[in-house]
């Protein structure tokens, strides 16, 4: 049975991205784990995303951000976005996207541990 267009298309694209990376790594431009590595620990309370976070962290040197220790921080100093999320989570709504996004973009901004990414 002859490849699919789609089959064809995406292996060129694999061969694509796998010259681009040989090429970065023979001139040098070999990215650090910060500047490669993306993850997103998603799971119900009690699934170990805060035990395995910190272990990945430390094992890869990379920046570690956990929306409910920003929320519990930020509320704690009474910026303007705790005070906000403070309110709609006393009357036990659900934060925001917009007031979550801004939160993280804060922390990424100014968290020393994120300057490397």
């Amino acid at each position: 049975m002859p490849p699919t267009n789609d089959e064809v298309s995406y292996l060129k694209q694999l061969v694509a991205g796998l010259e681009q990376r040989i090429s970065q790594l023979e001139g040098g431009q070999a990215l650090s784990p910060a500047e490669q590595l993306r993850m997103i620990l998603m799971g119900p309370p009690g699934a170990g995303k805060g035990t395995q976070a910190p272990r990945i962290k430390d094992k890869y040197c990379i920046c570690h951000l956990a929306t409910g220790d920003m929320l519990r921080s930020q509320v704690a100093k009474k910026t303007p976005l705790g005070k906000e999320a403070k309110k709609i989570m006393d009357a036990g709504g659900l934060v925001s996207d917009e007031i979550m996004v801004n939160m993280i973009k804060n922390e990424l901004e100014h968290n020393e541990e994120c300057k490397s990414g």
